[in-house]
């Protein structure tokens, strides 16, 4: 019935008489879900537009693990990282919510509901004492605004993503900034006393998501120089898991006033202090209470041997490493089949299979498209003297130039609120600033060594000084306007890029001197490394953390500006 296109994606509004969509509803209601439409994202992301006019008829969705919080708090002041199609403002205004800030990234959303969907949501965006902020969560967090004095009673950060296409896997290769330690921790900061942070994510069986998500809450807590024993509760239904942080520990009324929350709506209690085993897995009963005893033992001495041993990556997440939804773990692959036989396949995460797939076709086809049409010159290759040395210099190039370029477009990611603009500001950048460097390369008066060696000694002092101070300079601005923000990615990459600008052109000018048959191939390797490395890095970073990334760049340069001293270079010869 709608439509809308923008950067951040496409926009399809659909009604029908078949539609419906309260995803986490407590088996327990019973009333009818108010009318309503779907707004989808990019024929994913899902969120409901309900019809709802008066106060009341946001009745329903105090029947989710989501509205816990408002039991611990009397008409609080709320922030919602997510507004979507309304949903969790109505829950906030269904507890008579004194002041609710809501953040929506992306401004089509913003201009449906108050535009063509204003009067399918019952105005939700425009009710008294809301405000629809179009911000990113981390960044209003990081902005003036986002410090203000009065702080928040509840901040709900609700599962904004799809629960198919979570369950399928396929945003394992995703970065989620809003699920990291530090995340957590800018969140925290923002309660007032006695405030809840609720984490609304989906209930998989096993468990993945509402165990990554507890102990990611809990090393928040310990960073934070807190005992989070004391400080958290998770509770979770028949498709919702919502784990609770709480700015003061939990008192035993508040405990109780969870149990009775869950009881009425036949929800299962995971974890709270003094919780006993008898009280979990009452209402939908898995095999065991997993969920209880993995929150036992991810807040006991014995963390890092159960986060070892479990099936899946469940260890928390931190901005390094901010790939909330990857849980794969390949050697817990063959305990599944052993157990599902054929349905272990549904814990292959889609998404990292296609990375690690387009990884072998890259290969391949590099090899077919780049490599094999130069054999017919191999011969030439074999008599010219330095290949060794020249090839493994541009090989080392393209490795390096790649995995600091997808670096710094996985890590501005949060800088800039979404990989469409940090791919934006990213790639152009590197482009220009590395085509100015290449064409400043022809001006210098000293050795071609020389400038290799400075170029090469600038790329890895400059890296090194942005994988230590690189988070710390990116937070300080992270609040400033969109268009700023852009400003400085520029002046943050033009040196390096421009530094490694020099690298190629220098020598390849000076092996075309010495040994032309060398040429084709310095191309050849410089592309194939490039084509291998922009699908490599990802894989690197999920695994090792971008500062491993920075590293492996760092030693490629350094290693080629050591190589560039042993490159062949024609030899000046003065008139006598």
């Amino acid at each position: 019935i709608h439509q809308a296109q923008g950067p951040l994606g496409r926009i399809d509004v659909v009604s029908g008489r078949g539609i419906h969509h309260a995803p986490g509803l407590s088996l327990q209601f019973t009333a009818q879900i108010p009318p309503h439409v779907l707004m989808i994202t990019d024929g994913d992301q899902t969120s409901a537009v309900y019809d709802c006019k008066q106060r009341d008829d946001w009745a329903f969705m105090d029947h989710t693990t989501a509205a816990a919080g408002y039991y611990l708090r009397d008409r609080p002041r709320v922030l919602i990282l997510g507004a979507g199609g309304g949903s969790d403002i109505g829950l906030a205004t269904y507890h008579n919510s004194s002041e609710i800030v809501a953040l929506e990234m992306n401004p089509q959303v913003i201009e449906l509901m108050t535009g063509p969907l204003d009067a399918r949501g019952g105005g939700i965006y425009r009710a008294e004492g809301v405000s629809v902020l179009n911000q990113e969560a981390r960044g209003y967090l990081a902005s003036s605004a986002g410090h203000d004095e009065k702080g928040f009673d509840i901040i709900q950060l609700p599962a904004i993503d799809a629960f198919g296409a979570s369950g399928a896997g396929l945003y394992a290769t995703q970065e989620s900034y809003l699920y990291t330690v530090e995340s957590l921790v800018a969140m925290f900061r923002r309660l007032r006393e006695g405030g809840v942070l609720c984490i609304t994510r989906w209930a998989r069986n096993p468990p993945r998501d509402g165990l990554r998500i507890f102990d990611t809450a809990a090393e928040a807590l310990r960073k934070l120089h807190l005992d989070p024993s004391g400080h958290l509760g998770m509770i979770r239904s028949w498709a919702t898991v919502t784990v609770l942080l709480s700015q003061s520990p939990l008192t035993t009324r508040q405990s109780d006033i969870l149990r009775r929350f869950c009881r009425e709506r036949s929800f299962d209690l995971c974890y709270l202090p003094a919780l006993t085993e008898s009280e979990t897995n009452r209402g939908h009963i898995l095999d065991e209470p997993y969920y209880f005893r993995g929150a036992r033992a991810l807040l006991g001495q014995n963390r890092d041997a159960y986060l070892n041993d479990y099936l899946f990556e469940i260890a928390a997440c931190t901005d390094d490493k901010p790939y909330f939804f990857h849980f794969l773990r390949w050697r817990s692959l063959g305990v599944l089949a052993d157990r599902l036989g054929q349905g272990s396949r549904a814990f292959l995460e889609m998404g990292y299979v296609m990375l690690v797939a387009a990884l072998g076709q890259a290969v391949l086809l590099a090899t077919v498209l780049i490599i094999l049409p130069l054999l017919p010159g191999i011969g030439a290759l074999r008599r010219t003297g330095g290949r060794a040395v020249t090839l493994g210099y541009f090989l080392l190039l393209g490795v390096g130039f790649m995995l600091l370029e997808m670096g710094f477009f996985q890590k501005l990611i949060l800088y800039l609120a979404h990989p469409i603009y940090s791919a934006a500001a990213v790639i152009s950048g590197f482009l220009v600033f590395a085509g100015l460097g290449s064409q400043l390369s022809r001006y210098w008066s000293g050795r071609p060594k020389g400038v290799i060696a400075v170029a090469g000694g600038v790329i890895v002092g400059i890296s090194l000084l942005y994988a230590i101070f690189l988070d710390d300079w990116l937070n300080l601005t992270q609040g400033l306007a969109l268009w700023v923000r852009f400003a400085i990615t520029a002046a943050t990459i033009a040196p390096l890029a421009a530094a490694m600008g020099h690298m190629f052109p220098t020598a390849l000018r000076e092996v075309s001197k010495v040994f032309p048959a060398l040429v084709p191939w310095a191309w050849a390797v410089n592309g194939f490394a490039s084509v291998v490395a922009a699908v490599g890095a990802p894989l690197l970073a999920m695994n090792y953390g971008f500062v491993s990334l920075t590293v492996a760049a760092i030693f490629c340069y350094a290693l080629a500006g050591l190589l560039g001293r042993a490159l062949p270079v024609a030899v000046s010869h003065k008139p006598a």
